[in-house]
């Protein structure tokens, strides 16, 4: 069954933590966008790149779906805020502009790993502007196709920057694939700063996220494994 993860303020940082070979941050910058007309290019911080089939970085694979042909002005990668700082974002076939029904992060090649932590940058029905509050987007990790813990509600979030930190917990270790989609009308949803197989960043102390606004969703301290 579906649950939410209600917000949690934390006091510490995790503490204990080994990273693998395959610790990657995915920030959407260097890596090979490829186009649905199969053209790649390749993100720097200044273009945005629209018609997005799928996004390597790192030796991860974001997939947008339905596959190429079908997604169109839905499916965009680099600097779609105009803020210097390239993005994965897209348009959810509920809303007004897109036909995406889901994003799926893979390890290319095959294998498992840790998504630990990740900032979303818009999760709002109204395209553009703030966040109605009633919109349902999910995030759940799956391994060998069976889910690993119930799917996360993630929290409303106006377009664009500020961001929120996403904290994710031990239902998101060992996966083979991590799926976004929604269940109601949600139209723009952008991410950024993917961690995975790695620590996240250091948690604000609680003074400092009430300054920032920045809200923590699914933070579970634990020791990570080797």
């Amino acid at each position: 069954m579906n649950k939410t993860l209600t917000p949690l303020l934390v006091a510490g940082l995790l503490a204990g933590t080994t990273l693998s070979a395959s610790a990657a941050v995915i920030d959407f910058t260097g890596g090979t966008v490829t186009r649905l007309d199969a053209t790649t290019e390749t993100t720097n911080n200044t273009v945005t790149w629209d018609n997005v089939d799928y996004y390597e970085e790192n030796g991860f694979r974001l997939d947008f779906l339905p596959n190429a042909g079908s997604t169109g002005f839905a499916t965009n990668v680099g600097n779609y805020y105009g803020a210097g700082n390239d993005v994965i974002h897209a348009h959810w076939a509920t809303g007004n502009y897109g036909g995406v029904t889901a994003i799926e992060i893979t390890k290319i090649g095959g294998g498992t790993f840790d998504l630990n932590y990740f900032i979303l940058t818009s999760n709002t029905d109204f395209g553009g502007g703030a966040a109605s509050g009633n919109e349902q987007a999910w995030i759940e990790g799956f391994a060998a196709n069976v889910s690993t813990g119930a799917a996360v509600l993630l929290p409303p979030e106006n377009w664009g920057f500020p961001a929120t930190q996403i904290f994710l917990g031990s239902a998101f270790d060992a996966v083979d694939q991590v799926r976004f989609y929604v269940t109601n009308a949600v139209d723009c949803f952008g991410m950024d700063e993917f961690y995975i197989d790695q620590a996240p960043p250091t948690v604000p102390e609680p003074a400092s996220l009430a300054l920032l606004g920045i809200g923590l969703v699914g933070l579970l301290a634990r020791r990570r494994r080797t």
